[in-house]
């Protein structure tokens, strides 16, 4: 569905981005994925605790069906990949793609929808690094687009959701933990408007998860809210919000949810293809939308893909965006600030003449920051861009001295060149202040309590900040 609208909008010009280079060149990792890669994810695919890639294609070639794959790929920890069997052949037009533990063993499990096979399907992970046989979740849903895994009633389990873009309706499956699903719950029907993007976040703030839908045909966003728990029944129903998140756009891409001006309460941002707007909006409950702009089309003419995240550690998200066309060919990202919209000026991660219609972001070589790895649309391959934003070490010439090891650390933290007492604040990748201390000269830091991950530490009356990681 996303080809068949794509192809005609694609325009051959040429421009130029200039920035500094804050990424490394990228890592091939897949040099012939199959016609047309277009979905990618990621995730701990096969139980070894680093972060691997699953790829699919869509190949569309005058409505004729072709053969397309799911591909995956492992990660031995330090950001180098194996092509690993193929997890399918036979599937085609894949236009949702995620990962998650549908049955609770082993490691995460692959979903995808076929919009041409009117199904949503996943693929069990085999605890020998492999993947089983397809399994049906439902093999009569007409024309699905994305699929998003969260947990939509609050019982611990992943569910589904998607949606019909033939049927014009928006839909949800409830999971068991043990690989069952539900039939069809419905989130939204009865319009012609063609759903076909979709995202999902506590949006209102009152512990159940709500969900975004971008439609196609009417151009327009709207926003559902799930009353589990205001019904005080435990069961979902769903609202619609009265004033809609947008209208009147040319050709929605990508939606979702994310704090993009950073001031703790969750927003709402839109790709749109052929404007070449990227925009967030500032929604209050069946209240006022107000569109803020992040990228035009002077910068990327045709945007695909952004995602909200935190790349260079400091504690605020940054806004990365793709391009899908042939004229701009780039990744891009607009830095965070504090209770303010994201730079105005982009920093270049990367251009590589590819047509990047999808990114996962994660830290894929286990350093403490968040790389990037993408799909070449037009060159058939996967590969990743490394993260030199962040260096393990202190910022401020007034650290320069001082040595903090060992950088990861199960327990222990010591700190060489210490040359006075100084406060500490630990914050976790959520941004929350987990520890304060006051270090004397010599002293060392015990955070074995940490749960493991990443996290930035602070000096009071310093700028400086410096990343470890608790394993």
């Amino acid at each position: 569905m996303k080809k068949t609208l794509l192809l005609s909008f694609i325009v051959a010009l040429i421009s130029h981005f200039n920035w500094a280079q804050p990424f490394a060149a990228a890592q091939n990792i897949d040099p012939d994925t199959g016609d047309e890669p277009y979905e990618i994810a990621s995730g701990d695919l096969d139980g070894d605790g680093d972060i691997d890639l699953v790829m699919a294609t869509y190949f569309y070639n005058s409505n004729s069906p072709t053969q397309d794959y799911i591909k995956w790929y492992s990660n031995d920890g330090n950001g180098n990949f194996t092509v690993e069997t193929t997890v399918s052949s036979t599937i085609q037009w894949v236009d949702g793609l995620a990962v998650a533990d549908i049955d609770g063993q082993f490691g995460l499990d692959i979903v995808a929808t076929s919009v041409n096979q009117d199904k949503l399907v996943y693929f069990l992970s085999d605890g020998a690094g492999g993947f089983g046989p397809e399994t049906s979740v439902d093999s009569a849903i007409a024309g699905p687009g994305e699929v998003v895994v969260s947990d939509i009633n609050n019982d611990g389990n992943d569910d589904l959701i998607t949606m019909s873009y033939t049927n014009n309706t928006t839909v949800w499956y409830a999971g068991d933990g043990a690989g069952n699903f539900s039939t069809a719950n419905t989130i939204e029907s009865g319009t012609t408007d063609g759903p076909y993007y979709v995202d999902v976040a506590d949006f209102d703030g009152d512990g159940d998860l709500d969900v975004v839908v971008a439609f196609v045909n009417s151009q327009s966003i709207e926003l559902y809210y799930n009353q589990y728990v205001e019904s005080g029944t435990m069961t979902v129903s769903w609202i619609q919000d009265t004033v809609p998140v947008s209208t009147g756009n040319s050709f929605l891409f990508n939606i979702g949810f994310g704090d993009i001006n950073n001031d703790g309460v969750m927003d709402i941002y839109k790709v749109d293809f052929t404007s070449g707007d990227v925009a967030w909006y500032n929604k209050t409950v069946n209240g006022p939308s107000v569109e803020n702009i992040i990228s035009d089309d002077n910068i990327i003419t045709n945007p695909a893909r952004a995602y909200v995240i935190d790349l260079d550690n400091d504690m605020l998200n940054d806004v990365i965006l793709t391009d899908g066309g042939v004229q701009d060919d780039a990744i891009i990202f607009f830095k965070g600030a504090s209770n303010a919209p994201p730079s105005a000026t982009p920093t270049f991660i990367a251009n590589n003449n590819n047509i990047m219609y999808d990114i996962s972001v994660e830290d894929f070589d286990d350093d403490g920051d968040m790389d990037v790895a993408s799909i070449g649309n037009t060159s058939d391959t996967v590969f990743w861009l490394e993260n030199q934003l962040i260096v393990l070490g202190l910022s401020d010439s007034n650290f320069e001295e001082l040595n903090i090891y060992p950088n990861p650390t199960n327990s222990i933290l010591h700190f060489d060149g210490l040359t006075e007492a100084i406060t500490i604040s630990i914050y976790d990748n959520l941004g929350r202040n987990v520890m304060n201390t006051t270090l004397t000269m010599q002293q060392t830091l015990d955070v074995s309590h940490l749960n493991n991950g990443i996290y930035l530490m602070k000096f009071e009356g310093s700028n400086s900040t410096v990343k470890f990681i608790k394993k």
